[in-house]
């Protein structure tokens, strides 16, 4: 409260509160928002709740992620790509996932990484938090407890958390009867246990559903408070498996992924009736939805359906697998509408660094840049470009690589570099979103442009910048950044 009086009395805006809505797999146009194409499915996807959100706020349609779970949560919650040793999240479980009849036949063996955000850290929830912002955590959190409690939420700037540990997914989709109780058996530690009974259809809740529940207590409770907030809702959902409420599958024919999608819109619709009416009581004058800015994404691309016209899917690092959904929300102050401004999963640390007026400790190096300029209507791009750096295996659909995303001459780019056949190669995202021609040899000096920033970046110095390479099976050694 002190620290927001003294934003005030200075003449700054008043902070706003913070919450970030983020589905799990979900593809970059498995929504039915107008305007964004999906020449696979058209039509396949009910999601009003995602339409009003895109209609009444600010969609960002070059967003990126990093290409599964762990790795996107990781870079979110320390504004890092994994070559800080404060991240050091590349994949989940490890770099060596080729499979056991490939792994002895690949040219390189991945690095050793973590599974959990180092306890160093200063994650946005941490440095929010001393910033004076009350901060929880709802639903998967997956990057802590793998080496210890010190890693999990509580432990790491969350006052609150409900269900975040070191687990990747929902083992089951419905609660069941124990006894005279109902539980979600294996979710969450038990904490989704008391959200678990049925509702007044008498159908058995849905992990979804439960998800929700605990987001809107925890609202009102937040809401109550006397603080700005930063609140987390990471829904399971649509992660495997894929099954949907029966009343969601019965409206939809059938179709469990366009059922299960339209359960993650229903929970994202109650986080925003939430924030319009904290206490649920049907009088909104206690509303914080001004106060509020909220993002909705996606950790990764799809998984279960085509993401055409882009190629790939989840864990590759084509547009499919790292091209994600990103609205932000804002009454009052983000026009509604649409940008093309690059932005990365990074970058929401330093933008909301910038809103709370936190400061960063020097310590900490942040990788992402802050679009805070862009939500408030200012015409500035990112200012660099985007860089992956995979130094293992993610079964058939990662190798070792490098990528690198940028703008030269009005356009946007992306240059490949692959360890595996040592080739490079270049594609022009802005006519060929698809990724189906490789322009490497019809644009040299585009491709030449690329390769040195896709170098620098790797090369770059500054606090804790360590990049891991692909290991030489023959050698024993690290093989180093491409040569250029």
């Amino acid at each position: 409260m002190i620290a927001c009086l003294a934003l005030l009395i200075a003449g700054a805006a008043p902070r706003p509160n913070l919450v970030v809505f983020m589905a799990d797999d979900l593809g970059w146009n498995h929504v039915g928002v107008d305007g964004l194409p999906n020449t696979a499915d058209p039509g396949r996807y009910e999601t009003p709740h995602v339409a009003a959100l895109a209609a009444e706020g600010l969609r960002f349609t070059a967003a990126y992620a990093q290409p599964n779970c762990a790795p996107t949560r990781s870079a979110m919650l320390t504004g890092q790509y994994p070559a800080r040793p404060t991240n050091d999240v590349y994949v989940v479980g490890s770099l060596n996932r080729a499979g056991k009849k490939r792994q002895s036949k690949v040219r390189f063996k991945g690095p050793p990484q973590s599974e959990d955000v180092s306890p160093e850290a200063v994650t946005i929830a941490g440095l929010l938090r001393s910033a004076g912002y009350a901060t929880a955590h709802v639903g998967k959190f997956h990057v802590g407890g793998h080496r210890g409690p010190t890693t999990l939420p509580r432990n790491v700037g969350f006052d609150i958390n409900i269900g975040g540990g070191k687990q990747g997914h929902q083992p089951v989709c419905f609660a069941t009867r124990d006894g005279d109780d109902w539980r979600f058996r294996g979710l969450g530690d038990g904490a989704f246990d008391r959200f678990a009974s049925p509702g007044d259809d008498g159908e058995p809740k849905h992990v979804t559903d439960a998800v929700g529940d605990a987001a809107v207590e925890t609202i009102g409770r937040l809401a109550a408070g006397d603080r700005p907030f930063y609140l987390q809702v990471f829904t399971y959902a649509v992660h495997g498996p894929v099954r949907a409420r029966p009343d969601l599958l019965e409206r939809h024919g059938g179709d469990q992924y366009a059922a299960f999608v339209a359960g993650m819109d229903e929970a994202l619709g109650r986080v925003v009736a939430a924030l319009g009416d904290p206490d649920s009581d049907g009088d909104p004058s206690d509303s914080v939805a001004s106060e509020t800015l909220l993002l909705f994404t996606s950790d990764n691309g799809g998984t279960h359906a085509s993401n055409a016209p882009l190629r790939g899917k989840k864990g590759m690092f084509t547009e499919g697998g790292i091209r994600v959904p990103l609205i932000a929300k804002w009454p009052g102050t983000v026009e509604p509408g649409t940008t093309d401004r690059l932005t990365h999963c990074v970058d929401s640390y330093a933008t909301f660094a910038e809103l709370a007026g936190a400061e960063v400790p020097g310590t900490h190096a942040v990788d992402g840049h802050s679009f805070a300029g862009t939500l408030r209507g200012e015409a500035a791009g990112r200012g660099t470009g985007i860089g992956y750096l995979f130094p293992g295996y993610l079964d058939t659909r990662a190798t070792p690589c490098v990528v690198y995303i940028d703008e030269i001459e009005g356009r946007r780019w992306k240059v490949w570099y692959d360890y595996e056949t040592d080739a490079w190669s270049l594609y022009d995202l802005t006519g060929d979103a698809g990724e189906s021609t490789d322009v490497f040899a019809e644009r040299p000096q585009i491709a030449a442009e690329m390769r040195k920033r896709l170098l620098r970046w790797l090369s770059q110095e500054g606090p804790g910048w360590r990049p891991k390479y692909p290991i030489d099976r023959a050698s024993g050694e690290s093989v180093g950044p491409p040569r250029g």
